[in-house]
């Protein structure tokens, strides 16, 4: 989705790498200029090598990719530059520690870190959190991100997205261009999203809904 929306993708931030499949799809990103990825676990990153089938290079040895065996907070609390896109993988907050990562604090950070017009894009799991939980994670997420809103994914796995005042928006041309790479546009169909209207066709609620869901919740 930020791929699709903002106009020119540069420098990005993965906090919490998982398997590898956002750090690729942003390695194939033509216009990507550097990624940063933070884990604190390097026995994910190594275990992630032989996850991954195929022929595809591994993003882990792309030369615009570097990796910071840390806490995300303390990277993103640390002076540096700008990024126009910052996404959020880390495990479920039902794992000790992890909580940390879905905070208003931490949403926070994000906004503070992301250069003008930057997308923020957080993992919603809901198969593993109460409707208490979602709702105060969303609400903590709408108070660091004005402009928040809410997309599904695949079965239950939702996405936060926010901005940091996004004012430029592609047109609807530049949206469909990740349809006309034949990478991408395997991956896309792969998940679901055979044409562009599909992927609008995921947005559930913007600020105004998610605030009146959220209201009553701390």
């Amino acid at each position: 989705l930020p791929k699709a929306l903002h106009p020119k993708l540069e420098r990005a931030l993965i906090v919490g790498y998982g398997i590898g499949s956002t750090a690729a799809a942003l390695t194939d990103e033509p216009g990507l200029v550097h990624l940063d990825i933070a884990d604190i676990s390097r026995d994910i990153l190594d275990l992630s090598r032989e996850m991954r089938l195929g022929p595809a290079r591994n993003p882990l040895d792309d030369p615009r990719v570097t990796v910071h065996l840390e806490d995300g907070r303390q990277l993103l609390a640390a002076n540096g530059p700008g990024y126009d896109l910052i996404t959020g993988e880390p495990p479920p907050p039902v794992i000790a520690g992890v909580v940390n990562l879905y905070t208003r604090e931490y949403f926070e950070l994000v906004r503070r870190r992301l250069a003008e017009g930057g997308m923020a894009t957080h993992w919603l799991p809901l198969m593993n959190l109460s409707a208490p939980a979602a709702k105060s994670i969303i609400h903590a997420f709408c108070d660091a991100f004005s402009d928040c809103s809410l997309w599904h994914g695949s079965a239950r796995n939702f996405m936060l997205f926010g901005t940091r005042e996004a004012n430029v928006a592609n047109s609807s041309d530049q949206f469909a261009q990740l349809w006309s790479r034949p990478g991408t546009l395997a991956e896309l169909t792969n998940i679901g999203f055979e044409q562009p209207e599909q992927l609008g066709a995921a947005f559930i609620g913007d600020a105004a809904y998610l605030r009146e869901l959220t209201r009553d919740v701390p």
